[in-house]
């Protein structure tokens, strides 16, 4: 598709693929400015199931306005494309980060860890919270809130992205009984059992995700999804104070209450809990620009690959 053009957005280049939809480098014209454009891949536009989950995520993500979630621009059809053009993110995902400092024996700073864990539940709470033009709540549930869905930009941004698989009073798609959605290690005991579930489970999706950042361990991930799933369902969460020297007993309980098994011994919001962990970050590293921590993790982690990225993007704007 590079080249071509989509509505107003002239495609320049693959970015990433997926399952889906593949992502492409764009830009507008008028007025001028570079965009990811989400499209769903050709072999599946003729399929009315998938174009309707693709207009769900749509119609979901043009409400959401945070600084925490990635911005929405437009989402229309053309040619009998759906897409959808979003703000371009330059960085890594959590899930980069953390495999990065597996490959390299580093640990990934807690304090940091904590500050990214809080931006992420601040954006879960507000997306919990929404509320439609008659004041209604949504009920929007992200559902896969996990490392590969938490975007940290090269000048240190947290934007939460992939609202494919939320459940909100606005989806047109529901659920067959009995399918769970979301990355088999990340999901709650309840997604599990297919149980009805509410904002709390993704805050544990969020638990695990800050358990295995501040240890550097995969949590439920097992050889097999079937044993993933029991190793959940038992529920077994090891206490990272016990084999991790200096780990502080204030995170491993921010942690641990996102993880509970039970959602009411939880935390009641995602509000909640990202108080906690900004408590934590505020007494750990005083005064600190975590933006700027965040940044220079990055480029610790890939050396010269900011600045790499972004004169070849600057490239394409100005071409």
């Amino acid at each position: 598709m590079s080249g071509s053009m989509l509505g107003r957005y002239e495609i320049l280049e693959l970015f990433a693929e997926g399952g889906m939809a593949n992502i492409y480098l764009g830009r507008l014209r008028e007025p001028p400015r570079l965009i990811a454009l989400k499209v769903v891949k050709e072999e599946l536009a003729a399929r009315p199931e998938f174009v309707d989950m693709f207009r769900d995520e749509a119609k979901i993500l043009s409400g959401l306005k945070h600084p925490n979630i990635v911005e929405t621009i437009e989402a229309d059809v053309v040619g009998g494309r759906p897409f959808i053009a979003m703000e371009l993110l330059l960085g890594r995902s959590v899930a980069d980060l953390c495999d990065a400092c597996a490959e390299r024996n580093t640990r990934f700073p807690l304090h940091l860890a904590a500050w990214i864990g809080a931006r992420v539940a601040d954006a879960l709470h507000y997306a919990h919270e929404l509320t439609d033009e008659d004041g209604v709540r949504l009920d929007v549930i992200h559902r896969d809130a996990n490392p590969s869905n938490i975007h940290v930009t090269y000048d240190g941004t947290i934007k939460l992205i992939d609202f494919g698989l939320a459940r909100s009073r606005r989806r047109v798609t529901k659920s067959s009984q009995g399918i769970i959605k979301g990355k088999v290690p990340y999901l709650s005991p309840e997604q599990i059992d297919s149980r009805e579930i509410d904002h709390r489970s993704d805050l544990y999706t969020l638990g695990a995700a800050l358990w295995e950042m501040t240890t550097g361990r995969r949590l439920w991930k097992r050889d097999t999804d079937l044993e993933t799933v029991r190793a959940i369902q038992d529920g077994v969460v090891p206490d990272p104070t016990s084999f991790i020297e200096g780990y502080p007993d204030e995170l491993w309980a921010i942690v641990w209450e996102a993880l509970m098994p039970r959602r009411d011994h939880r935390y009641r919001d995602a509000a909640s809990m990202a108080r906690d962990l900004d408590a934590f970050v505020r007494a750990t590293a005083p005064g600190a620009s975590m933006e700027i921590r965040a940044s220079a993790f990055i480029e610790e982690l890939f050396p010269g690959e900011a600045g790499r990225r972004l004169a070849h993007v600057a490239s394409k704007e100005s071409a």
